[in-house]
């Protein structure tokens, strides 16, 4: 790799280096740096925070040096320039699918497992994955992740607003109830832009079976089998409890 793109990454990285060591010192001075425990008096040095500020201290020392050695290299003003040219690039096709997948991946784990019925999260993430990339058509993916991506912003405004919270108040499962109709909405669209595009219709029913079933199998095994509670359990998962203590 060119000096200029090793020094550029050396700056990006000291700042990362920074930020956690900053980050990691604020927690490790919540800890007591000495407290009485059953009418003994600890003192200083034997301290849980004692370990977590020498290491965090370590990570801001070895940070500035990496940052002042990139700075004097030419990191700084590569990081600078690449920046105010970076929307004159275009990303490249393997990049915008990487984009596809981390956005799946993230509002998977940190929108819709924590909000939304455990069934449903799963089977709209693998709907929106399963349809982006096995249709194997660019215009489409882009397309489909674009819709997908506003439907999830939608439920981002709605946790953020707090305004989740009153819709549960009238109905302990109107969020799953939203949950369902993107869901339902994201298999419609894929199933019309498909036709418009001449993309076989097998493609769309397989993706529909798999997403359905794989949750389907998935759920039960770990809820009544494996004894795991799952992390938000609606409408779906309710209704699984109804079934399953009826047939027990």
């Amino acid at each position: 790799m060119e000096e200029k793109k090793l020094r550029q990454y050396d700056f990006i990285t000291s700042l990362g280096l920074l930020i956690f060591g900053l980050w990691e010192l604020s927690q490790a001075l919540k800890m007591p740096m000495k407290d009485s425990y059953g009418g003994v008096q600890s003192v200083w040095y034997v301290s849980p925070a004692l370990m977590p500020l020498f290491v965090g201290g370590g990570i801001l020392v070895l940070g500035t040096i990496l940052l002042l050695h990139s700075i004097r290299k030419g990191g700084a003003a590569s990081f600078i320039q690449s920046v105010k040219h970076a929307s004159e690039m275009k990303l490249t096709t393997k990049t915008k699918r990487i984009l596809t997948v981390l956005l799946g991946f993230s509002t998977l784990i940190y929108l819709f497992i924590p909000h939304v019925d455990f069934y449903l999260s799963l089977t709209l993430f693998l709907s929106f994955i399963c349809s982006a990339f096995y249709a194997d058509s660019e215009e489409f993916r882009s397309s489909l992740t674009r819709r997908y991506f506003s439907g999830s912003l939608l439920f981002v405004l709605l946790i953020v607003t707090g305004f989740d919270k009153v819709l549960m108040g009238i109905f302990k499962y109107n969020l799953d109830i939203l949950a369902l109709m993107f869901l339902i909405y994201i298999n419609i669209y894929s199933g019309k832009k498909g036709r418009r595009l001449s993309i076989d219709r097998k493609i769309f029913r397989q993706v529909t079976l798999v997403s359905l079933l794989v949750p389907l199998i998935l759920c039960p095994l770990f809820r009544y089998f494996l004894l795991v509670p799952l992390p938000v359990e609606g409408g779906i998962i309710k209704l699984m409890n109804l079934a399953y203590y009826a047939i027990r």
